[in-house]
Protein backbone atom coordinates (compact mmCIF):
# COMPACT_ATOMS: atom_id res chain seq x y z
CA UNK A 1 0.00 0.00 0.00
CA UNK A 2 1.87 3.07 -1.00
CA UNK A 3 -0.33 5.44 -0.93
CA UNK A 4 -3.70 6.46 0.53
CA UNK A 5 -6.49 8.73 -1.54
CA UNK A 6 -8.67 9.18 2.03
CA UNK A 7 -5.51 9.88 3.73
CA UNK A 8 -3.87 12.25 1.93
CA UNK A 9 -0.49 13.34 3.86
CA UNK A 10 0.18 17.25 3.20
CA UNK A 11 3.43 18.32 1.73
CA UNK A 12 6.39 18.17 4.71
CA UNK A 13 7.84 21.29 5.22
CA UNK A 14 11.33 21.31 7.46
CA UNK A 15 11.25 23.97 9.82
CA UNK A 16 13.21 22.94 13.30
CA UNK A 17 11.70 25.13 15.27
CA UNK A 18 8.18 23.88 14.74
CA UNK A 19 10.11 20.12 15.24
CA UNK A 20 11.28 21.42 18.70
CA UNK A 21 7.54 22.20 19.93
CA UNK A 22 7.15 18.32 19.85
CA UNK A 23 9.91 17.42 21.90
CA UNK A 24 8.60 15.30 24.97
CA UNK A 25 8.69 18.39 27.85
CA UNK A 26 6.97 20.95 25.43
CA UNK A 27 4.31 18.65 24.49
CA UNK A 28 3.41 17.46 28.08
CA UNK A 29 3.19 21.29 28.97
CA UNK A 30 0.92 21.81 26.22
CA UNK A 31 -1.34 19.14 26.91
CA UNK A 32 -1.11 19.94 30.69
CA UNK A 33 -2.40 23.16 29.76
CA UNK A 34 -4.99 22.07 26.91
CA UNK A 35 -8.40 24.26 28.60
CA UNK A 36 -10.44 20.82 28.78
CA UNK A 37 -12.79 22.68 31.19
CA UNK A 38 -13.82 24.72 27.65
CA UNK A 39 -14.38 21.38 25.06
CA UNK A 40 -14.72 23.78 22.32
CA UNK A 41 -11.41 25.80 22.59
CA UNK A 42 -9.82 22.48 23.77
CA UNK A 43 -10.80 21.40 20.05
CA UNK A 44 -10.04 23.67 17.94
CA UNK A 45 -6.26 23.73 19.82
CA UNK A 46 -6.01 20.48 19.55
CA UNK A 47 -7.01 20.74 15.64
CA UNK A 48 -4.26 23.56 14.90
CA UNK A 49 -1.94 21.33 16.56
CA UNK A 50 -2.51 17.76 14.01
CA UNK A 51 -2.36 20.28 11.01
CA UNK A 52 1.12 21.06 11.98
CA UNK A 53 1.97 17.71 13.55
CA UNK A 54 1.34 16.18 10.56
CA UNK A 55 2.57 18.85 8.43
CA UNK A 56 6.20 19.10 9.75
CA UNK A 57 8.87 16.98 8.61
CA UNK A 58 10.01 14.32 11.98
CA UNK A 59 11.49 11.12 11.86
CA UNK A 60 8.49 8.10 12.03
CA UNK A 61 9.24 7.25 15.57
CA UNK A 62 8.83 10.78 16.80
CA UNK A 63 5.97 10.87 15.52
CA UNK A 64 4.71 7.85 16.56
CA UNK A 65 5.63 9.05 20.22
CA UNK A 66 3.91 12.22 19.81
CA UNK A 67 0.62 11.27 18.50
CA UNK A 68 1.15 8.34 21.44
CA UNK A 69 1.26 11.37 23.68
CA UNK A 70 -1.94 12.74 22.39
CA UNK A 71 -3.95 10.04 22.58
CA UNK A 72 -5.48 10.39 25.93
CA UNK A 73 -6.26 13.77 24.91
CA UNK A 74 -7.65 12.56 21.55
CA UNK A 75 -10.13 10.48 22.51
CA UNK A 76 -11.63 13.15 25.46
CA UNK A 77 -12.21 15.75 23.19
CA UNK A 78 -13.53 13.33 20.18
CA UNK A 79 -15.83 11.50 22.63
CA UNK A 80 -17.15 15.12 23.68
CA UNK A 81 -17.85 16.27 19.76
CA UNK A 82 -19.35 13.13 19.19
CA UNK A 83 -22.03 13.67 22.15
CA UNK A 84 -23.10 16.77 21.13
CA UNK A 85 -23.99 14.58 17.65
CA UNK A 86 -25.96 12.20 19.71
CA UNK A 87 -28.25 15.07 21.84
CA UNK A 88 -30.93 14.94 19.53
CA UNK A 89 -32.77 13.31 16.40
CA UNK A 90 -32.97 14.06 12.54
CA UNK A 91 -32.95 16.39 10.89
CA UNK A 92 -29.77 17.50 11.86
CA UNK A 93 -29.16 21.22 12.29
CA UNK A 94 -26.25 23.59 11.29
CA UNK A 95 -24.41 23.48 14.43
CA UNK A 96 -24.48 20.17 14.76
CA UNK A 97 -23.00 19.82 11.34
CA UNK A 98 -20.45 22.17 11.91
CA UNK A 99 -19.87 20.01 15.21
CA UNK A 100 -19.87 16.96 12.12
CA UNK A 101 -17.46 18.75 10.28
CA UNK A 102 -14.76 19.58 13.09
CA UNK A 103 -15.28 15.95 14.88
CA UNK A 104 -14.64 14.10 11.65
CA UNK A 105 -11.58 16.84 10.46
CA UNK A 106 -9.98 16.40 14.21
CA UNK A 107 -10.16 12.67 13.30
CA UNK A 108 -8.72 12.55 9.91
CA UNK A 109 -5.83 14.30 10.68
CA UNK A 110 -4.89 12.12 13.61
CA UNK A 111 -5.58 8.92 11.70
CA UNK A 112 -2.96 10.57 8.87
CA UNK A 113 -0.51 10.87 11.44
CA UNK A 114 -0.21 7.21 11.94
CA UNK A 115 -1.08 6.63 8.29
CA UNK A 116 2.64 8.62 7.38
CA UNK A 117 3.77 6.56 10.27
CA UNK A 118 2.73 3.33 8.32
CA UNK A 119 4.03 4.53 5.21
CA UNK A 120 7.01 5.23 5.71
CA UNK A 121 7.60 2.64 8.55
CA UNK A 122 6.67 -0.05 4.89
CA UNK A 123 8.42 1.66 2.25
CA UNK A 124 11.45 -0.54 2.82
CA UNK A 125 12.38 -4.28 4.47
CA UNK A 126 10.71 -3.97 8.34
CA UNK A 127 13.92 -4.94 10.67
CA UNK A 128 13.39 -6.42 13.68
CA UNK A 129 13.73 -3.34 16.12
CA UNK A 130 10.86 -1.63 13.40
CA UNK A 131 7.77 -4.40 13.56
CA UNK A 132 6.45 -3.39 17.00
CA UNK A 133 5.88 0.48 15.46
CA UNK A 134 4.85 -0.73 11.92
CA UNK A 135 1.88 -3.25 13.60
CA UNK A 136 1.16 -0.43 15.78
CA UNK A 137 0.89 2.29 12.95
CA UNK A 138 -1.52 0.23 11.23
CA UNK A 139 -3.55 -1.08 13.90
CA UNK A 140 -4.03 2.77 14.93
CA UNK A 141 -4.93 3.62 11.26
CA UNK A 142 -7.81 0.92 11.37
CA UNK A 143 -8.89 2.13 14.39
CA UNK A 144 -8.56 5.99 12.85
CA UNK A 145 -10.72 5.08 9.66
CA UNK A 146 -12.77 3.27 12.08
CA UNK A 147 -14.02 5.80 14.25
CA UNK A 148 -14.59 8.32 10.89
CA UNK A 149 -16.80 5.45 9.77
CA UNK A 150 -18.44 5.93 12.95
CA UNK A 151 -19.38 9.06 13.37
CA UNK A 152 -21.09 9.34 9.43
CA UNK A 153 -22.69 6.38 11.08
CA UNK A 154 -24.25 8.75 13.78
CA UNK A 155 -25.51 11.39 11.32
CA UNK A 156 -26.61 8.72 8.99
CA UNK A 157 -24.31 10.63 5.93
CA UNK A 158 -22.80 7.87 3.79
CA UNK A 159 -19.06 6.77 3.93
CA UNK A 160 -16.34 9.20 2.33
CA UNK A 161 -14.97 7.43 -0.52
CA UNK A 162 -11.63 5.73 -0.52
CA UNK A 163 -12.35 4.50 3.33
CA UNK A 164 -13.47 1.05 2.90
CA UNK A 165 -10.70 0.32 0.17
CA UNK A 166 -8.17 2.07 2.34
CA UNK A 167 -9.20 -0.28 5.40
CA UNK A 168 -8.79 -3.27 2.90
CA UNK A 169 -5.34 -2.52 1.85
CA UNK A 170 -3.93 -1.78 5.53
CA UNK A 171 -5.71 -5.36 6.62
CA UNK A 172 -3.60 -6.65 2.99
CA UNK A 173 -0.61 -5.10 3.34
CA UNK A 174 -0.50 -7.01 7.48
CA UNK A 175 -1.08 -9.92 5.86
CA UNK A 176 1.75 -9.79 3.10
CA UNK A 177 3.96 -8.11 6.21
CA UNK A 178 3.10 -11.80 8.64
CA UNK A 179 1.55 -9.18 10.90
CA UNK A 180 -1.99 -8.99 10.96
CA UNK A 181 -2.46 -11.12 14.74
CA UNK A 182 0.20 -9.77 15.77
CA UNK A 183 -1.34 -7.67 19.30
CA UNK A 184 -1.06 -4.28 19.63
CA UNK A 185 -1.48 -2.08 23.63
CA UNK A 186 -4.92 -0.64 22.91
CA UNK A 187 -5.20 1.94 25.80
CA UNK A 188 -8.73 3.13 24.14
CA UNK A 189 -10.14 -0.50 24.34
CA UNK A 190 -13.04 -1.72 26.81
CA UNK A 191 -12.74 -4.99 27.49
CA UNK A 192 -8.99 -5.94 26.51
CA UNK A 193 -6.16 -3.55 26.40
CA UNK A 194 -4.63 -5.49 23.20
CA UNK A 195 -5.78 -6.14 20.07
CA UNK A 196 -4.49 -6.85 16.55
CA UNK A 197 -4.92 -5.09 13.32
CA UNK A 198 -7.26 -8.28 12.10
CA UNK A 199 -9.09 -7.90 15.27
CA UNK A 200 -10.12 -4.35 14.69
CA UNK A 201 -10.78 -4.94 11.08
CA UNK A 202 -13.09 -7.65 11.99
CA UNK A 203 -14.80 -4.93 14.53
CA UNK A 204 -15.67 -2.93 11.96
CA UNK A 205 -16.46 -5.17 8.99
CA UNK A 206 -19.13 -6.65 11.78
CA UNK A 207 -20.38 -3.25 12.81
CA UNK A 208 -21.03 -2.29 9.21
CA UNK A 209 -23.23 -6.17 8.88
CA UNK A 210 -25.34 -4.34 11.55
CA UNK A 211 -27.16 -2.89 9.07
CA UNK A 212 -26.49 1.36 10.35
CA UNK A 213 -29.69 2.80 9.40
CA UNK A 214 -31.69 0.78 11.93
CA UNK A 215 -29.25 1.44 14.94
CA UNK A 216 -29.81 4.57 17.42
CA UNK A 217 -27.15 7.07 17.74
CA UNK A 218 -26.43 6.52 20.76
CA UNK A 219 -26.18 2.60 20.12
CA UNK A 220 -23.10 2.62 17.60
CA UNK A 221 -20.44 2.96 20.08
CA UNK A 222 -22.05 0.79 22.24
CA UNK A 223 -22.29 -1.79 19.51
CA UNK A 224 -18.77 -1.40 18.54
CA UNK A 225 -17.02 -1.91 21.94
CA UNK A 226 -19.46 -4.93 22.35
CA UNK A 227 -17.91 -6.67 18.96
CA UNK A 228 -14.55 -5.71 20.91
CA UNK A 229 -15.10 -8.77 23.23
CA UNK A 230 -16.81 -11.42 20.28
CA UNK A 231 -14.38 -10.52 17.19
CA UNK A 232 -12.61 -13.15 17.56
CA UNK A 233 -15.08 -15.30 17.06
CA UNK A 234 -15.15 -13.69 13.52
CA UNK A 235 -12.79 -15.63 10.81
CA UNK A 236 -11.65 -14.40 7.32
CA UNK A 237 -11.34 -16.95 4.98
CA UNK A 238 -10.89 -17.23 1.39
CA UNK A 239 -12.73 -19.35 -0.06
CA UNK A 240 -17.12 -19.47 0.53
CA UNK A 241 -18.19 -20.71 4.01
CA UNK A 242 -19.65 -24.29 4.05
CA UNK A 243 -22.10 -25.13 5.76
CA UNK A 244 -23.51 -21.04 6.28
CA UNK A 245 -26.47 -20.03 5.36
CA UNK A 246 -25.69 -16.98 3.83
CA UNK A 247 -22.72 -16.01 2.40
CA UNK A 248 -21.53 -12.70 3.05
CA UNK A 249 -17.75 -11.26 0.87
CA UNK A 250 -15.52 -8.50 1.02
CA UNK A 251 -14.56 -7.19 -2.54
CA UNK A 252 -10.88 -6.38 -1.27
CA UNK A 253 -10.16 -4.10 -4.59
CA UNK A 254 -13.32 -2.11 -4.32
CA UNK A 255 -14.64 0.88 -2.08
CA UNK A 256 -17.15 -1.03 -0.26
CA UNK A 257 -17.92 -2.77 3.03
CA UNK A 258 -18.76 -6.66 3.64
CA UNK A 259 -22.04 -7.65 2.39
CA UNK A 260 -24.22 -10.25 2.25
CA UNK A 261 -24.99 -12.53 -0.81
CA UNK A 262 -28.86 -13.27 -1.90
CA UNK A 263 -27.51 -16.63 -2.92
CA UNK A 264 -24.82 -19.17 -1.56
CA UNK A 265 -24.40 -20.02 -5.36
CA UNK A 266 -24.39 -15.75 -6.44
CA UNK A 267 -21.07 -14.46 -7.56
CA UNK A 268 -20.81 -10.78 -7.89
CA UNK A 269 -20.19 -9.24 -11.16
CA UNK A 270 -19.44 -5.82 -10.55
CA UNK A 271 -15.73 -6.22 -10.15
CA UNK A 272 -13.43 -9.15 -10.81
CA UNK A 273 -11.51 -8.26 -6.98
CA UNK A 274 -9.91 -10.61 -5.00
CA UNK A 275 -12.97 -11.68 -2.61
CA UNK A 276 -12.71 -12.25 1.21
CA UNK A 277 -15.38 -14.61 3.37
CA UNK A 278 -16.54 -14.10 6.68
CA UNK A 279 -17.26 -17.07 8.72
CA UNK A 280 -19.95 -15.85 10.55
CA UNK A 281 -20.89 -19.37 11.89
CA UNK A 282 -18.83 -19.14 15.28
CA UNK A 283 -21.66 -16.20 16.45
CA UNK A 284 -24.10 -18.82 16.96
CA UNK A 285 -22.16 -19.46 20.65
CA UNK A 286 -22.87 -15.66 21.11
CA UNK A 287 -26.80 -16.11 20.62
CA UNK A 288 -27.05 -19.30 22.44
CA UNK A 289 -26.00 -17.63 25.91
CA UNK A 290 -27.94 -14.22 25.71
CA UNK A 291 -28.26 -14.39 29.21
CA UNK A 292 -24.73 -13.48 29.24
CA UNK A 293 -24.27 -11.06 26.99
CA UNK A 294 -27.78 -8.90 27.46
CA UNK A 295 -30.18 -7.96 30.07
CA UNK A 296 -33.54 -7.89 29.82
CA UNK A 297 -33.53 -5.42 32.94
CA UNK A 298 -32.00 -2.90 30.57
CA UNK A 299 -34.46 -1.34 27.57
CA UNK A 300 -33.24 -0.73 24.62
CA UNK A 301 -35.67 2.34 23.96
CA UNK A 302 -35.46 4.29 27.44
CA UNK A 303 -34.07 7.60 27.32
CA UNK A 304 -31.83 6.93 30.26
CA UNK A 305 -28.40 6.73 29.98
CA UNK A 306 -26.41 3.13 31.04
CA UNK A 307 -23.35 4.14 32.71
CA UNK A 308 -20.27 2.05 30.96
CA UNK A 309 -18.70 -1.01 33.04
CA UNK A 310 -16.47 -3.94 31.99
CA UNK A 311 -19.68 -6.37 32.69
CA UNK A 312 -21.73 -4.17 30.40
CA UNK A 313 -24.28 -6.12 28.57
CA UNK A 314 -27.04 -5.03 25.95
CA UNK A 315 -30.61 -4.78 26.06
CA UNK A 316 -32.25 -7.72 25.07
CA UNK A 317 -34.15 -5.82 22.55
CA UNK A 318 -31.13 -4.49 20.64
CA UNK A 319 -28.97 -8.14 21.15
CA UNK A 320 -31.64 -9.39 19.32
CA UNK A 321 -31.80 -6.52 16.91
CA UNK A 322 -28.50 -7.56 15.91
CA UNK A 323 -29.08 -11.46 15.77
CA UNK A 324 -30.83 -11.26 13.00
CA UNK A 325 -28.54 -8.89 11.47
CA UNK A 326 -25.63 -10.92 11.57
CA UNK A 327 -27.63 -13.49 9.59
CA UNK A 328 -28.01 -11.38 6.87
CA UNK A 329 -31.65 -9.97 7.21
CA UNK A 330 -32.16 -6.32 7.18
CA UNK A 331 -34.31 -4.35 9.26
CA UNK A 332 -37.68 -3.94 7.37
CA UNK A 333 -40.72 -2.03 8.47
CA UNK A 334 -44.39 -3.14 7.51
CA UNK A 335 -45.56 -2.89 4.18
CA UNK A 336 -48.42 -0.52 4.30
CA UNK A 337 -48.03 2.22 1.61
CA UNK A 338 -48.73 -0.39 -1.68
CA UNK A 339 -51.42 2.33 -2.63
CA UNK A 340 -48.61 4.84 -3.10
CA UNK A 341 -50.75 7.12 -1.85
CA UNK A 342 -49.91 10.25 0.84
CA UNK A 343 -50.33 10.12 5.07
CA UNK A 344 -50.27 12.82 7.63
CA UNK A 345 -47.84 11.80 10.22
CA UNK A 346 -47.69 13.16 13.54
CA UNK A 347 -45.00 12.44 15.88
CA UNK A 348 -45.10 11.40 19.56
CA UNK A 349 -47.51 10.16 22.26
CA UNK A 350 -49.10 14.07 23.22
CA UNK A 351 -49.27 14.99 19.22
CA UNK A 352 -51.33 11.72 18.57
CA UNK A 353 -53.55 12.00 21.39
CA UNK A 354 -54.77 15.37 20.42
CA UNK A 355 -54.90 14.43 17.13
CA UNK A 356 -57.28 11.25 18.73
CA UNK A 357 -59.52 13.17 21.03
CA UNK A 358 -62.64 14.19 20.02
CA UNK A 359 -63.54 16.47 22.56
CA UNK A 360 -60.75 19.20 21.55
CA UNK A 361 -61.50 19.22 18.10
CA UNK A 362 -59.59 21.73 16.36
CA UNK A 363 -56.93 21.61 18.91
CA UNK A 364 -54.56 19.42 16.35
CA UNK A 365 -54.17 22.05 14.28
CA UNK A 366 -50.09 21.94 13.21
CA UNK A 367 -49.12 18.71 14.65
CA UNK A 368 -49.67 16.99 11.30
CA UNK A 369 -46.95 17.16 8.38
CA UNK A 370 -47.63 15.79 4.96
CA UNK A 371 -45.47 12.89 4.02
CA UNK A 372 -44.52 11.34 0.33
CA UNK A 373 -44.54 7.22 0.02
CA UNK A 374 -41.27 6.22 -1.19
CA UNK A 375 -41.76 2.68 -0.81
CA UNK A 376 -44.58 0.42 0.07
CA UNK A 377 -42.76 0.32 3.53
CA UNK A 378 -41.20 4.24 3.87
CA UNK A 379 -42.33 7.51 4.01
CA UNK A 380 -40.39 10.66 3.21
CA UNK A 381 -41.11 13.78 4.87
CA UNK A 382 -39.37 17.35 4.57
CA UNK A 383 -38.85 18.87 8.48
CA UNK A 384 -39.00 22.24 8.93
CA UNK A 385 -37.99 21.56 12.96
CA UNK A 386 -34.22 19.68 14.03
CA UNK A 387 -34.62 16.60 15.51
CA UNK A 388 -38.01 15.19 15.75
CA UNK A 389 -37.28 11.95 14.68
CA UNK A 390 -34.87 9.00 15.98
CA UNK A 391 -34.84 5.40 15.98
CA UNK A 392 -37.62 4.57 18.04
CA UNK A 393 -40.08 7.71 17.80
CA UNK A 394 -43.62 7.00 18.01
CA UNK A 395 -45.84 7.57 14.92
CA UNK A 396 -49.46 7.98 14.16
CA UNK A 397 -50.20 8.37 10.99
CA UNK A 398 -53.53 8.40 8.30
CA UNK A 399 -54.24 8.69 4.82
CA UNK A 400 -54.85 12.19 3.10
CA UNK A 401 -58.79 11.75 2.79
CA UNK A 402 -59.47 10.09 6.84
CA UNK A 403 -60.47 11.41 9.61
CA UNK A 404 -57.75 12.62 11.78
CA UNK A 405 -59.04 10.12 14.82
CA UNK A 406 -58.65 7.49 11.69
CA UNK A 407 -54.84 7.04 12.64
CA UNK A 408 -52.70 3.87 12.65
CA UNK A 409 -49.89 3.56 14.92
CA UNK A 410 -45.98 2.60 14.19
CA UNK A 411 -42.28 2.69 15.45
CA UNK A 412 -39.68 4.05 13.86
CA UNK A 413 -37.00 0.91 12.58
CA UNK A 414 -35.25 2.85 9.77
CA UNK A 415 -34.02 6.29 9.25
CA UNK A 416 -32.07 7.36 5.89
CA UNK A 417 -30.89 11.11 5.16
CA UNK A 418 -29.81 10.67 1.70
CA UNK A 419 -28.85 14.16 0.91
CA UNK A 420 -28.15 15.45 3.81
CA UNK A 421 -30.84 17.98 4.16
CA UNK A 422 -33.96 18.08 6.61
CA UNK A 423 -35.92 15.02 3.97
CA UNK A 424 -35.67 12.39 6.29
CA UNK A 425 -36.99 8.77 4.79
CA UNK A 426 -37.92 5.89 7.57
CA UNK A 427 -39.55 2.85 7.70
CA UNK A 428 -42.38 1.66 10.13
CA UNK A 429 -43.24 -1.14 12.50
CA UNK A 430 -46.91 -0.51 12.48
CA UNK A 431 -48.38 -1.68 15.60
CA UNK A 432 -51.95 -1.14 15.20
CA UNK A 433 -54.37 -0.13 12.25
CA UNK A 434 -56.46 1.88 14.92
CA UNK A 435 -55.49 3.69 18.37
CA UNK A 436 -57.53 5.54 20.49
CA UNK A 437 -57.22 8.33 23.40
CA UNK A 438 -57.50 7.55 26.84
CA UNK A 439 -56.33 9.32 30.10
CA UNK A 440 -55.15 7.35 33.88
CA UNK A 441 -54.86 7.97 37.08
CA UNK A 442 -53.55 6.19 40.59
CA UNK A 443 -56.51 4.36 42.24
CA UNK A 444 -56.15 6.69 45.09
CA UNK A 445 -55.92 9.63 43.21
CA UNK A 446 -57.74 12.75 44.43
CA UNK A 447 -61.16 13.79 42.22
CA UNK A 448 -58.93 16.79 41.55
CA UNK A 449 -55.53 15.19 40.56
CA UNK A 450 -54.35 15.33 36.84
CA UNK A 451 -54.92 12.39 34.81
CA UNK A 452 -52.10 11.07 32.48
CA UNK A 453 -52.44 10.51 28.87
CA UNK A 454 -52.50 6.77 26.87
CA UNK A 455 -52.68 5.33 23.98
CA UNK A 456 -54.57 1.60 23.71
CA UNK A 457 -55.47 -0.74 20.66
CA UNK A 458 -56.85 -3.82 20.67
CA UNK A 459 -55.19 -7.08 19.01
CA UNK A 460 -55.79 -10.91 18.64
CA UNK A 461 -53.88 -13.76 19.07
CA UNK A 462 -54.16 -17.46 19.45
CA UNK A 463 -55.64 -16.79 23.13
CA UNK A 464 -58.60 -14.33 21.59
CA UNK A 465 -58.62 -10.67 22.11
CA UNK A 466 -56.30 -8.25 24.17
CA UNK A 467 -56.15 -4.89 24.98
CA UNK A 468 -52.72 -2.56 25.18
CA UNK A 469 -52.25 0.69 26.72
CA UNK A 470 -48.58 2.65 25.79
CA UNK A 471 -48.08 5.29 28.11
CA UNK A 472 -44.40 7.39 28.80
CA UNK A 473 -43.98 6.78 32.67
CA UNK A 474 -40.84 4.35 33.51
CA UNK A 475 -41.97 4.15 36.44
CA UNK A 476 -45.30 1.87 36.30
CA UNK A 477 -44.68 -2.04 36.41
CA UNK A 478 -46.36 -5.20 36.43
CA UNK A 479 -49.15 -5.52 38.52
CA UNK A 480 -50.12 -1.87 38.97
CA UNK A 481 -53.37 -0.82 39.35
CA UNK A 482 -54.43 1.80 37.78
CA UNK A 483 -57.96 3.48 36.98
CA UNK A 484 -58.60 4.26 33.16
CA UNK A 485 -60.99 7.16 31.56
CA UNK A 486 -62.42 6.03 27.96
CA UNK A 487 -64.93 8.30 26.61
CA UNK A 488 -67.75 8.70 29.72
CA UNK A 489 -66.56 6.13 31.45
CA UNK A 490 -64.15 4.91 33.68
CA UNK A 491 -62.60 1.75 35.37
CA UNK A 492 -60.27 0.10 37.13
CA UNK A 493 -57.25 -1.89 34.91
CA UNK A 494 -54.30 -4.22 35.97
CA UNK A 495 -50.94 -3.89 33.88
CA UNK A 496 -49.23 -6.79 33.05
CA UNK A 497 -46.72 -7.83 29.97
CA UNK A 498 -43.96 -4.61 30.11
CA UNK A 499 -42.28 -3.52 27.10
CA UNK A 500 -40.07 -0.31 25.99
CA UNK A 501 -41.74 -0.39 22.35
CA UNK A 502 -40.65 3.37 21.60
CA UNK A 503 -37.72 5.75 22.89
CA UNK A 504 -39.54 6.64 26.37
CA UNK A 505 -42.73 4.76 25.77
CA UNK A 506 -43.75 1.29 27.30
CA UNK A 507 -46.81 -0.90 26.60
CA UNK A 508 -48.92 -2.79 28.62
CA UNK A 509 -51.20 -5.22 27.88
CA UNK A 510 -54.16 -3.88 30.51
CA UNK A 511 -57.14 -5.97 32.03
CA UNK A 512 -60.55 -4.53 33.18
CA UNK A 513 -61.41 -5.21 36.78
CA UNK A 514 -64.80 -5.97 36.72
CA UNK A 515 -65.42 -5.97 40.78
CA UNK A 516 -63.32 -3.38 42.37
CA UNK A 517 -64.51 -4.59 45.91
CA UNK A 518 -61.68 -7.19 44.83
CA UNK A 519 -59.01 -4.98 44.47
CA UNK A 520 -56.03 -5.05 46.79
CA UNK A 521 -54.76 -2.45 48.62
CA UNK A 522 -51.67 -0.82 47.17
CA UNK A 523 -49.03 0.72 49.43
CA UNK A 524 -48.12 4.67 47.96
CA UNK A 525 -45.28 4.93 46.12
CA UNK A 526 -42.93 7.32 47.16
CA UNK A 527 -40.05 8.96 45.43
CA UNK A 528 -38.32 7.37 42.07
CA UNK A 529 -38.99 3.88 41.63
CA UNK A 530 -35.91 2.48 39.26
CA UNK A 531 -36.68 -1.24 40.32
Amino acid sequence: MKNSFFLVIPEQRNDPQLLASFSDDALKQWITELPTANPGLAARLFYELLGELISVDMPAAKRLHALEMLRDSFFLIDDYLRSRLTRSGFPKGDSEKKIFALTCSIERQFTIGYWSVARELTRREIGWMQAKPTVLSIQRTIKGLSRIIITHYMMSYPIPDWIWIDLHSLYKLAVKLDKADVKAADQGGIFSKQSSIEDSYKQILLLSLAYPSGLMQKEFQLVYEFIEKIADLLEIETKPVAGQAVQCSILMDEDLPPAFLASSGQSDRRSDSAMLYLNLSKLAKVFKHPDKFSSKDEARFSSLEMEKSQQQRLPAELFDYLLQRWQGKEPQGSVYFSDRLDRYVAIGLEATFDLLDTSRAGTGSGLEKRAETDSERALSCNFDQEGVLSIGSLVSFRKIDALPQQRALGVVCKILVPKQDSKLIFELMVIAAQTYAVTYQALDAAPGDERKKALIYGAKDHEGEKSYIIMDSFRLKDGDLLRMYMGNENFPIILNGRRNIGLGYWQFECRRILDESTIPQQPKKKGYDFI
